[in-house]
């Protein structure tokens, strides 16, 4: 990768976090659940808090002249040089739901992210536990590791085994590294990370065969 006459150098100051903030209350015979939506527009790797339900909120954290090798302190490997990015999100609502969040990954053009162990690797955390992405993977349902396709949202990664209360608060820590492998072509390239969470009720639906950190289908998003 490294020659004595250039060096890789990649920005991610164009790899934005874009927050939405979903939240769904309902109660009724055919538990019909309601929901608003708002979103903010794209930040680069942001942080900040976000009330689930009443929009979002973000600060700007910038990270360029990425080389190959380089990653945020909370990775794990590499450089452990950068900054991570952290979110708050607050339940805002006023009975016990259940939270997730969607992942889409889109890549730029080069795309960075190339869902192979060369480009991009992400790890998405909720309150240093539960992973909803680790490098290019998440689990489904059954806990089986997927590849996070560019371009394809992973939907209904739950959050929590147990139900968010009034002014519960949430952390999401957003790592990312450069593989040493990064190849050439990755000059220049960008992508993004777009992250919506729900709140629904817990009311009524029972959490089934659902885990922290995996995609869960037992219980109705809306």
């Amino acid at each position: 990768m490294r020659t004595r006459t250039s060096r890789f150098t990649s920005t991610l100051g164009s790899m934005a976090l874009a927050l939405a903030a979903v939240s769904a209350l309902g109660v009724g015979v055919t538990m019909a659940l309601f929901s608003a939506t708002q979103t903010s527009g794209s930040n680069t790797f942001a942080s900040g808090t976000v009330s689930v339900g009443l929009g979002s909120t973000s600060t700007t954290c910038t990270v360029s002249n990425m080389m190959p090798g380089d990653s945020s302190t909370n990775y794990g490997s590499g450089s452990a040089s950068l900054t991570p990015c952290d979110y708050r999100v607050k339940y805002t609502g006023t009975g016990a739901a259940w939270l997730a969040v969607d992942i889409a990954v889109n890549a730029g053009t080069p795309g960075l992210y190339t869902a192979t162990s060369s480009g991009l690797q992400l790890k998405i955390g909720v309150n240093g536990g539960a992973s909803m992405m680790t490098g290019i993977v998440y689990k489904t349902q059954a806990g089986t590791d997927t590849t996070v396709a560019a371009g394809s949202p992973v939907t209904n990664l739950l959050v929590s085994s147990v139900p968010a209360s009034t002014n519960d608060l949430v952390t999401f820590d957003v790592n990312y590294l450069l593989p040493l492998l990064a190849p050439n072509a990755l000059q220049g390239g960008s992508a993004t990370v777009t992250l919506t969470f729900h709140a629904v009720q817990a009311s009524n639906q029972p959490i089934g065969a659902c885990v922290a950190g995996r995609q869960c289908s037992d219980i109705t998003w809306g």
